[in-house]
């Protein structure tokens, strides 16, 4: 699945420029690890405004949930929006149809197990290029509140994602975040697309066009925190050789 990532970790003219959008006068602070468990805004261009970069809080909250307790407790569960269900479930299926987004992260992370040991890897374009995760987003309003929500869409992995990602939850199986082909970024904000012709933009990014190296840890006391440094190459000996691209 996809809870960690990286994103705006550059000049704000870097994205305007790669992915054709404003990003106006909004704050911004370099997120350089963001646990999708905390709902930071992740930067996004929906297929309402594909000429803007907006900031959406993380855990799609449907608008048809009514009570902040149940909205609280439905974003933890809608992180990630697995493909084969898009269509079917309650909490996806009307986003999916009208309200697609591209996600803009500079890259993502996920863990290896080895002998009940995890070690984080650092996933990006090979190229070194931000990247654009296929999203869908809703906006949830309560009284005076409006939030504008996202969820980030999963596939089935490459074989070299499927070789990081090798201890899923059993009912989650080996994913990894759908990463949006450049030429595939206006078809996927096209929402008079039909459902079978959205599934059939969706697949694994090629693996080739990706390189990955181990990081320092993303959770407990050795986590050095929102820094640059925990985007930096860390060698594990227990991994020798198997590391990534970098090493």
């Amino acid at each position: 699945m996809c809870y960690d990532v990286a994103y705006l970790t550059r000049k704000i003219e870097y994205y305007e420029k790669r992915f054709g959008a404003e990003y106006g006068d909004v704050p911004f602070a370099p997120m350089y690890h963001s646990n999708g468990f905390d709902h930071m805004e992740l930067p996004v261009i929906t297929n309402e405004a594909s000429n803007l970069i907006q900031l959406f809080s993380w855990g799609l909250i449907p608008a048809w949930v009514k009570d902040p307790e149940k909205a609280n407790s439905i974003r933890n569960a809608t992180l990630n929006a697995r493909d084969n269900t898009l269509f079917e479930k309650p909490s996806f299926k009307k986003s999916a149809s009208s309200r697609r987004c591209l996600v803009l992260v500079d890259g993502f992370y996920d863990h290896h197990w080895k002998e009940n040991m995890s070690f984080p890897f650092f996933i990006q374009n090979k190229s070194g290029h931000a990247m654009a995760l296929g999203g869908i987003w809703d906006t949830w309003h309560h009284g005076d509140l409006v939030r504008n929500t996202v969820s980030v869409v999963t596939t089935d992995p490459n074989p070299r994602m499927a070789w990081i990602h090798n201890r899923p939850k059993a009912s989650e199986g080996q994913r990894m975040p759908y990463i949006v082909r450049e030429e595939s970024y206006q078809d996927w904000l096209d929402t008079s697309l039909m459902p079978s012709e959205v599934m059939g933009l969706i697949c694994a990014y090629p693996e080739e066009l990706l390189k990955d190296y181990t990081v320092d840890r993303l959770r407990g006391k050795l986590y050095p925190g929102n820094i640059p440094k925990i985007m930096e190459p860390r060698n594990y000996p227990e991994l020798s050789s198997q590391q990534g691209s970098l090493f």
